[in-house]
């Protein structure tokens, strides 16, 4: 989705710039996909991304988190599952063993790398996304880390996110430049000392990540619980001033749900879409208006039954 802006930059104003907007989910694979979204519950893998990339552009790849396996082959199998939409791109969430543990195996290193590369080869990488968890405060140790990560995957548009606020220092879009790292902007309720939400840009590329507003649901620390929220319109609209704010400062906005408890990131992703095409529009899959039927506003009609191997689909771009 390209919407033509202003669009500023280090150097000055581009008159008139396009920016691309890419949406899409923290994964494919959910379950709860199956109730909402997908029209044959259980299918494979790879048959749920080449459904889902007619509705989206982009998509974080979740189970390169825990799993350390996936290597170029897995990558090649996502690039044919998503032939058909030339603006796809994927999201890779770094391994846990290199975020949480803090433990850099070159076995694993290696893998990550092939898979990286597979995906910028041919054009269809987004990001490597670095999501450290709350416990990860700005010390001198942890930026060391961030750091030894940055010289690791040199080469690669690395995007991090911190969640601790004691990383919201005047200074922390410049350590991240200089070690060519790009923020990440999160959504996240208004407990604990969560960072802000961060609102300048290094690169052309802004990546946010939307976990929804559930207060109880993060305090409480139960993963189904912190990501069952669905934004409502009045925070769709906020979501989307947002967006133009930072589509001054980069040229592409990488826009995640990550609020998929129950699939409701489905939802808020198409909600979106349509509020950026000034509330045209949008194909929604007919299971996901049975679950949310709210959506019919922004649903234009279509003929055919939703099927991974039936009549061509019309793309929603």
């Amino acid at each position: 989705m390209r919407i033509l802006s202003r669009t500023i930059f280090a150097g000055g104003i581009m008159e008139k710039g396009s920016t691309t907007y890419l949406i899409g989910t923290g994964g494919w694979e959910h379950e709860a996909y199956d109730n909402c979204f997908y029209p044959v519950p259980g299918e494979e893998s790879l048959e749920k991304l080449r459904y889902y990339c007619r509705f989206f552009d982009t998509v974080e790849v979740r189970p390169a988190f825990w799993d350390d396996s996936l290597t170029a082959d897995d990558a090649r199998g996502w690039i044919g599952a998503v032939a058909a939409n030339p603006h796809f791109l994927f999201d890779v969430k770094l391994h846990s063993s290199f975020t949480h543990k803090r433990i850099m195996h070159p076995n694993k290193t290696r893998n990550v790398r092939s898979l990286l590369h597979e995906l910028a080869k041919s054009d269809r990488l987004g990001a490597l996304l670095i999501q450290l968890p709350y416990s990860f405060t700005n010390t001198s140790a942890n930026r060391f880390h961030l750091v030894k990560l940055a010289e690791i995957f040199s080469g690669f548009p690395v995007h991090v996110e911190l969640r601790h606020e004691s990383w919201h220092q005047p200074n922390l879009m410049s350590f991240l430049s200089e070690n060519q790292l790009h923020p990440v902007s999160a959504d996240l309720p208004r407990t604990r000392q969560f960072m802000p939400f961060i609102t300048e840009v290094v690169g052309e590329t802004a990546y946010l990540r939307l976990h929804g507003r559930n207060e109880r649901g993060w305090l409480i620390d139960e993963m189904d619980t912190r990501y069952d929220y669905l934004y409502n319109r009045r925070e769709t609209l906020e979501l989307k001033h947002r967006l133009n704010a930072l589509s001054r400062k980069c040229r592409r906005v990488i826009v995640i749900f990550n609020n998929t408890t129950a699939g409701k990131a489905i939802a808020n992703a198409l909600q979106l879409k349509a509020a950026l095409r000034e509330e045209r529009t949008v194909t929604v899959p007919a299971a996901t208006l049975q679950a949310f039927p709210g959506l019919q506003d922004i649903s234009h009609p279509h003929a055919a039954e939703d099927s991974l191997f039936g009549k061509t689909y019309k793309e929603a771009m």
